[in-house]
Order: structure tokens, then sequence, then C-alpha cells
């Protein structure tokens, strides 16, 4: 429990990162702040661990601690001297309104997260490549001294190519107190986890009725798959709340017009590339949609619209350049994706392997373990299908059918595995990154009164 402080450093950097953007503008509601401080916080943490080690050549607890706690003082003075003494948040009066519901929601969320505490001490090694991609990851980082580069250059079946996000989030949270990785790892699981479920009712609550977004976070966090995977020590739980925040903070920046909320909604598309590999297509297809949307919107004055986009993009760059740097410095080639698939005999590039891909789906998103979660998903979407096209809805309608188009290309283009293994290993993988943030888009489109 001790590693919990490290956690509480972050959300408090976090915390005063969105503050300080903000500032005086109209505020977020308390729980969604809270809800994205501990993501942007642990992120921030990190992506500082990660510069520590190119400037120092290693690992060195000192400095990433002296940078960490460096930057929380800075910012806690700057909170100071730059919020306004005068700041009222009507989202705290109003929450104190409703102190029973809220009882209610919290005694809930308890008992779930628990649950998922307990669940996830079954596995206390993580799932299968957690310790042969993850955490030997952060293995090299910490004890590889002067060689910690090396973990880009071992077999290409521990993923070297991947991002290295969640490993530099476990060296962070190891630096503080240098206790044993299994704790840091599964802790952090468990945080995100957690996060991901409470950020789901947090970003639904500003469109839709509070009893309707906290039954959404409910079924999401009492589904027996998602507890599974967000609970593996993979990455993917990492992606998964970076994608769901980025996608609400873009809703509300499209609704408010509000450039520092863009500028926040830049930065956590910025970690999304850093998490796995497939957070560079979405950061492509999120900014590239929502930069169109705002630039053909009738409603909205070109400067204006223009303005907002390099709030965005500004946001972007500040946390991609991290992605960068580990792409053009270290990284390998990746063998994911053939991305000239003339070159190669492809042998599942037909329609057998189309229905393969299509079939394997189908099986997955109708397995018991997801409690049928995703059919409730498609009833949403076609019991009111034109809310699917309305406004900014059809920026993420077509983020989706992108991504999947993309996905598809990746399969039947596959060249150096099997086919049906590749679909064992990750179908159940992509549905779980993506649960979260379609869940949030289906009750978002259904419910919202302004879709």
């Amino acid at each position: 429990m001790i590693d919990l402080l490290t956690y509480l450093i972050s959300l408090f950097i976090g915390f005063f990162i969105i503050r300080i953007i903000l500032k005086d503008q109209p505020p977020l509601p308390t729980t969604l702040i809270l809800c994205l401080s501990i993501g942007l916080g642990i992120g921030v943490s990190a992506t500082l661990t990660f510069y520590s080690l190119f400037v120092f050549g290693q690992f060195n607890q000192a400095a990433i601690l002296g940078i960490n706690f460096t930057v929380l003082l800075g910012l806690f003075i700057a909170n100071i001297f730059y919020f306004p003494s005068d700041n009222n948040d009507k989202s705290l009066l109003e929450q104190k309104s409703n102190i029973k519901f809220y009882v209610t929601c919290g005694i809930c969320w308890s008992i779930v997260i628990i649950i998922i505490a307990i669940l996830s001490k079954q596995y206390p090694f993580g799932g299968w490549d957690a310790w042969g991609l993850y955490n030997m990851k952060a293995k090299f980082l910490i004890f590889g001294a002067e060689r910690w580069k090396d973990f880009a250059k071992v077999h290409w079946h521990t993923q070297p190519s991947y991002p290295i996000l969640l490993p530099l989030i476990n060296t962070w949270i190891f630096s503080v107190f240098q206790r044993g990785m299994i704790a840091a790892a599964s802790m952090t699981s468990i945080i995100f986890s957690v996060s991901c479920g409470l950020l789901l009712y947090a970003g639904l609550s500003q469109f839709i009725k509070k009893w309707i977004a906290f039954l959404a976070s409910i079924l999401l966090m009492s589904t027996p798959s998602y507890i599974f995977w967000s609970t593996t020590q993979y990455a993917d739980v990492i992606l998964s709340y970076f994608l769901l925040s980025s996608v609400i903070l873009l809703i509300t920046m499209l609704r408010t017009k509000n450039h520092r909320i863009a500028f926040l909604a830049g930065l956590f598309l910025g970690f999304m590339p850093f998490a796995k590999n497939e957070g560079i297509v979405m950061l492509v297809f999120l900014s590239g949609l929502t930069s169109a949307y705002l630039l053909l919107n009738k409603d909205l004055n070109r400067a204006n619209a223009i303005s907002i986009i390099k709030f965005l993009f500004i946001g972007i760059a500040m946390t991609g350049a991290a992605t960068l740097i580990f792409k053009i410095f270290l990284a390998p080639p990746t063998r994911e994706v053939l991305f000239n698939p003339l070159t190669k005999e492809l042998e599942f590039c037909n329609i057998k392997g189309f229905l393969t891909t299509v079939g394997f789906y189908k099986t997955e998103l109708l397995n018991r373990g997801w409690n049928f979660i995703w059919v409730l998903v498609v009833l949403l979407g076609i019991f009111r299908p034109k809310n699917l096209i309305r406004n900014e809805n059809k920026i993420f309608l077509t983020f989706f059918a992108l991504f999947f188009i993309t996905l598809l290309y990746v399969y039947l283009t596959t060249a150096h595995f099997d086919l049906t293994w590749r679909l064992e290993c990750t179908a159940s993988r992509i549905a779980f990154y993506l649960l979260p943030t379609i869940v949030f888009f289906s009750f978002y489109s259904f419910w919202s009164e302004d879709s």
C-alpha cells in the first residue's frame, strides 16, 4: 500500500497542471478533474523518468525523484500565484447537494474496487507476456545501468518496438521506495482499471443523467473480461484510459470551443502512441478528423477553428515528443504491420482470411465473459441510429470505422505469423481497450439531449 504514495505524488502533479491550464475558465466537474489528474500526472512522471535516463545515461533514483519533486513544488507554487483566489467551483457545490447519490455511488464503487483488487491477486505476475514484454523492459531500465537501451536489441518475441510508457510508469513507482517490481506492476494495473471505470462515469455525467452514467460505469467495471484484461499488467489498460480521456476532452472541447480544453485534450492524445503502437493510428485519426470537423464547421469562425487546432497540436507535441525520441533513437522496425504488402506473398489476404477474422471477432464479442455488454452497445446504436451521425458524433463514428478498417488490413496482410494465432493473441485485448470508449460513445449518443 505504500506504493500508493507514489501515485499520490503524480496525482497532485496532474491536478496542478490541469488547474493551471483551465485557470479561470468554466471548470470541468471535480470528479472528472480528479480522474484526469491521475493519468496525466502518472504520464508526466513517466516521461520525466524517460528523459532522465537519457540525460544521466542510466537509472538514477536521486535524479528521478529530484526532477519530479521539483516539478511538483514548482506547480504548487504556480497554483498559489496563478490560480484566481475568487474562483467558485460550482461543480463542487453542486455535488454537495447530491450527497445521498454520491454516497450510494461510493459504496457501490468501493465494492467493485475491492473485487477488482482481490481478483488481481489471483495473477500476481500478470498475464502471459507481462514479464516477457513490459516488466522485462522495466528491469532493463532499472538494472541495466548504462546498457538500459539494450531492451530494444533483444529477440523480436519480446516486441522491442513496443512503446515503453508502462515500463516507465513502473520504473517511476519503483524509484520512490525501491520495493519489489511485482507490487508496482500489479498496483499500476489496478489504478488504471479503476480509473477507467470512474472516468467513464465522470465523462458521461457531464452530458447525461448522473444515474445513467453511474450504471454505465458499474456495467463496465463489473464485466469479468474487463476485470481480467485490465489487471493483466499489459499496456492495453493504459491505452484504454488515454483513449477514453482523449475522446471525453475532445467532445467537451467541440461543445465549448474552449482553447484551454483543446490544449488539455492534446496532452492526453500525445500519450497514446507512447502506450502502444496502435496509439499512433488513433492519434492520427482523432486529431485529423477533429481538425477537419472544426475547419468545415460553418457555425465556427475559421480563425477561431485554426486557433483551437493550434492549441490541440501544441498539447500533442508536448507529450508526443517522447514517442518520437523512442521511435527515432531506440525502437527497431516493427514486425506487426506490413507497410509494403507487395514485398510479401500474402497467405491470408483473401475472402477466407476476411471471414476468419470477422468470425473470430463475432465469437469473441459474444463470449459470456463480456456479459453481453457488446450486445447492449449494438442495441443502443440500432434504436437511435440518427444520433450516431449528429454533430460531433460523426467524428467518432468515422474514427471507429477507420480504425476497424486499419485493423482488418493488419490482419489480412499478416506475413510473419499465423492468422488464427494472431487473432487468439490480440482479439480480446483489442476489444478490451476499445470497450470503455465505445460504451461512452454509445451511452453519450443515445442519451445526450444535444447529440
